[in-house]
Order: C-alpha cells, then sequence, then structure tokens
C-alpha cells in the first residue's frame, strides 16, 4: 500500500521547492503523513538479517527524500548498495545528481579533508582543534578495532598527549606551509627532537623536516594569535618533547603514526591526500554523495574513508545557514554501527536546526553497545543516541531488540476476563460410567481483572512479515513516535505493511 502510493506521488509531484517542515514525504496509512519535521528528528530502524528493513521502510524513506530533492551522503557497508542507490537515483530522475566516491578505477572524486578543514570560509575556518577532533573520531575506530578502548586505566593520559601532539603538529605546519596533509603531518613528527643534544645538532638540523618548518614558522609574518600559538609550537617541539621519557614519547607517537600510516598509503593517500574536487558543501546543492568502499570488502580501509566523510559532512552541515539555503539533506547509514562514534549523539541532538535528516539501519541495539565500547558505557552512549532518533520502525527482529522495543512502546492497563469450572471427583467418576449424577455437575466462576502490560508484546517483533515470495513480496513494520498519537491506532505506535519492488 506505501509503495502504490508513493508511485501515485512521486509521478505528479516536483521537487518541492520552499521544503516547508509541514511537507509530507509520505504516509504510513491514508491518515497518517510523516513529514519533513519529522525526518528531520532522525529515524533508526531496526530489523534482523533477511527482516525486510532495506527493502521496505528503508526503500520507502529513501524514495522519498529523493523525490523531495534531498541532498545526502550515504555510507556503505556492503557492495551492493552502490546499485542500490543508482536504481533508486534512476527511478527518482536523480541519477545526475549521484556522485560517486570510489577508487580511481570507478571514480574520479578526490576530497583533502585537512586541507578543507584549514582553509574553509566561516568564522570557524583553520582552527587545530577541529582537524584534530577529526583525527580523534578515526582513532576511536583504530581503537575499537583493535579490542583497546577502555581497557587501561590510563587510558585518558594518553588521549590527551596524543591530542597534545596531534595539535602541535597541525600548528607548526599550517603556520609553516599554509597546509595541512598526512603525508607532511607524518613526516614532521618523525623528524621532531627527540633529545635535547641533537637541537644543537647541525646534521640534525639540515635533515630535519620538522627545524625547517620551525624556521620557516618563525620567519613569516605571524598575527597576535599566531605569535602566541606559536610560541607553544616552540616550546612543545624544543623543550617538552625531547625531555618526555623514552617510553612515553615512543607509545605517542606509535598512537599517532599507526593511526595516520593507513591515510598514507594506497587507497585512502590516493583519495584523501591530494587534490579536491568534491566537499560536503555538495550536498546542499542537492547532490547525493556516495562512498563506494564498502566495508565487507575494503574493511578497515573502507571504514576509516566513510568516517571520515561522515564526520567532514557532520561538521559542514552543523556550520550551514538553513534559513538562506533550506534544501535537506540526509545521513544514510545501513549497518550504522561500522561507522558510529561518540560524536553522533552531539550531532544529533543538534542537527534538526540544520535540517539533516538522519537513517540509520542496523541488525539491533546490541551492535551499537558493542560499537561504543560494550559495559554501561556503551549502552549509555547508544541509549543517548536512540533517543534522539525520534521515528523508529521495527521489523521482524531477536536478540535483545524485541524486549527494549516493547519497554519503549511502554505498557498500557489492560482488562483481562477469567472463568474457572470445577468438578468433585464423585460426579465425575459417575458422569464416566454413565450412571446418574445429582446435584450440580461442577462449579462454573468467572470474573474480570486490570493490570499493566506492554501495548506490543516482544513476542509480536519475531512474527513480523519479512517479505519475499513467502509473504506475498510485503514486509512488516512497527511504527513507533515518542509524543505522537497515530489516527490509525490511536496509540504512539502504529503496524504498517510496506510492498517490496522485485
Amino acid at each position: 500500500m506505501l509503495t502504490s502510493l508513493w508511485r501515485r506521488m512521486s509521478k505528479r509531484r516536483a521537487p518541492i521547492a520552499k521544503w516547508e517542515l509541514s511537507t509530507p514525504l509520505l504516509r504510513w496509512t491514508r491518515d497518517d503523513a510523516w513529514m519533513l519535521r519529522d525526518a528531520v528528528e532522525g529515524t533508526l530502524i531496526l530489523g534482523a538479517t533477511g527482516s525486510g528493513k532495506t527493502s521496505g521502510s528503508g526503500a520507502a524513506i529513501a524514495r522519498s527524500y529523493l523525490a523531495a530533492g534531498f541532498g545526502g551522503l550515504v555510507l556503505t557497508a556492503k557492495a551492493d548498495e552502490r546499485a542500490l542507490w543508482e536504481r533508486y537515483c534512476q527511478e527518482a530522475g536523480r541519477l545526475d545528481d549521484l556522485l560517486v566516491f570510489a577508487p580511481s578505477e570507478r571514480a574520479d572524486l578526490r576530497f583533502n579533508f585537512l586541507d578543507f578543514e584549514l582553509n574553509r570560509t566561516g568564522d570557524g575556518a583553520g582552527h587545530t582543534e577541529s582537524i584534530v577532533n577529526l583525527f580523534a573520531n578515526v582513532l576511536e575506530v583504530v581503537e575499537r578495532n583493535s579490542g583497546t578502548e577502555g581497557g587501561r586505566g590510563d587510558e585518558s593520559f594518553w588521549r590527551r598527549t596524543n591530542r597534545q601532539l596531534m595539535r602541535n603538529l597541525v600548528d607548526l605546519l599550517a603556520l609553516a606551509t599554509g597546509r595541512v596533509s598526512v603525508p607532511d603531518l607524518v613526516r614532521l613528527c618523525l623528524s621532531a627532537p627527540t633529545s635535547s643534544a641533537q637541537i644543537n645538532d647541525k646534521g640534525w638540523q639540515e635533515r630535519s623536516f620538522c627545524f625547517h618548518c620551525l624556521k620557516e614558522a618563525d620567519r613569516r609574518e605571524k598575527s597576535e594569535r599566531q605569535k602566541h600559538d606559536f610560541g607553544i609550537v616552540a616550546d612543545f617541539f624544543l623543550l617538552e618533547w625531547p625531555n618526555l621519557s623514552d617510553k612515553t614519547r615512543s607509545v605517542v607517537m606509535a598512537t599517532f603514526t599507526s593511526m595516520a600510516d593507513v591515510l598514507n598509503r594506497g587507497v585512502l593517500r590516493e583519495l584523501f591526500c591530494k587534490d579536491t574536487n568534491v566537499t560536503p558543501k555538495a550536498v546542499e546543492e542537492g547532490k547525493i554523495i556516495l562512498i563506494d568502499l564498502p566495508v565487507k570488502e575494503y574493511a578497515e580501509v573502507g571504514q576509516f574513508a566513510q568516517v571520515l566523510w561522515k564526520y567532514s559532512f557532520m561538521r559542514s552541515i552543523e556550520r550551514r545557514d538553513a534559513a538562506a539555503n533550506p534544501r535537506p539533506v540526509f545521513l544514510w547509514a545501513d549497518e550504522a554501527q561500522l561507522f558510529t562514534t561518540s560524536y553522533d549523539f552531539q550531532f544529533q541532538s543538534t542537527c534538526r536546526s540544520a535540517r539533516c535528516a538522519t537513517v540509520y539501519l542496523s541488525q539491533s541495539t546490541t551492535n551499537f553497545y558493542a560499537a561504543l565500547g560494550g559495559g554501561d558505557k556503551g549502552q549509555n552512549e547508544a541509549h543517548s543516541l536512540f533517543q534522539c532518533l525520534n521515528t523508529k520502525v521495527f521489523h521482524a527482529c531477536t536478540d535483545k531488540t524485541p524486549e527494549w522495543s516493547a519497554s519503549l512502546i511502554g505498557r498500557s492497563k489492560q482488562l483481562f476476563a477469567n472463568g474457572n469450572n470445577t468438578y468433585s471427583p464423585e460426579d465425575n467418576m459417575n458422569a464416566m460410567l454413565g450412571l446418574p449424577v445429582f446435584g450440580p455437575v461442577g462449579h462454573t466462576s468467572a470474573g474480570f481483572s486490570e493490570s499493566y502490560e506492554y501495548e506490543v508484546q516482544p513476542a509480536a517483533f519475531t512474527r513480523l512479515r519479512t517479505g519475499g515470495p513467502a509473504h506475498g513480496w510485503e514486509v512488516d513494520g512497527i511504527v513507533f513516535q515518542n509524543g505522537r498519537v497515530f489516527r490509525g491506532s490511536g496509540r504512539t505506535w502504529l503496524p504498517v505493511t510496506f510492498r517490496q519492488r522485485h
């Protein structure tokens, strides 16, 4: 039903010019519209593998965004996602808006993320901390994949010290050259002095890229703020860094270089360390940027690439003037747990005003718990993120997700009828032998009771139809929106059926 409605609407509707928040994007039922206002409050879609979440609610929402003229960023986990989005864009007449970011044999787009952050326009342009935070997001994924995140009691010290190193590396390069790149950051780090004696060594001074940058930064004209920053940088590399213990310095250096190493070679160097011909700003003009380095094919390389794009996209969207350019944009991530970092919650808490509609799809809540560190920390960060994704669509699922979904929808006072029949042993025996029964055969009682029970029982989520020929190509889902009562159900939740295209 939903797909047929979308087809009729897309045939007669041109892309929206003003993008009012009250504009309907699709209809769950004839009386229940899902509007732009709802979309920019974020969407979470959960369902087990094969539940139809991508081909059901995911497809319906994606097509509605394209029909309405959204720009967007699409992160990919599986190799077939590029073909899927090419089909979506073809159906919506927007294939020309699709930009595929991939290795050179499949595309020619490049994005020097450091140069973009350093030299962009705007009041906050060129801030070192923005570049450091970008690296920190990638470092979070590195630690997660290596299983070291949160594993030591002194973790905060190493985080702070590593950020201090990155901050000084970025500042020195920017002051000396006006540009920042991963290869130069690595070169600068490896050539920094490791002892006070080395600083005065003429041979080291001639060979060291770090020393040449210090001389060049000192020579250049600087503002008062830059003079102050250069003083901090010079003190760090000439006093603090060489006087650290060898063990501390080697750990901090190895942490940075191991992270930068993957960005400094192969596909990632080709894509992110050269000239730029596409940036996140393109989505504000209606382009759909698809990062075609699926994690299932490229593993950590693909994951790093997409986390870099996601963070750069988030920061760019947060800075934009939505009043001057009201075109809505979207962030799309199937297998979203692969790309989730602790910054996601901060972005989701404010992105509504930037008109960004986030859609995260995953199999279960526990995927997010594990991705964000596990334990209480992971669960707390995951639930903070879920709270900021106001529309939730549940498909057939198992694990702990049905219980969480049922508790989220909540309980209500429900009326239960009960009845009981009892028989005496003598009456039962006479009846079995065909002898006369004297007096009443038994005693019957009936009554009613009230209890607070789940409105949707956890077992109901395991019985939702999953599409395919066995279910007539129909996918069941339960839509939940906090603070909304659907006309079709009179509740905050609504059963919806999605028709798959095949």
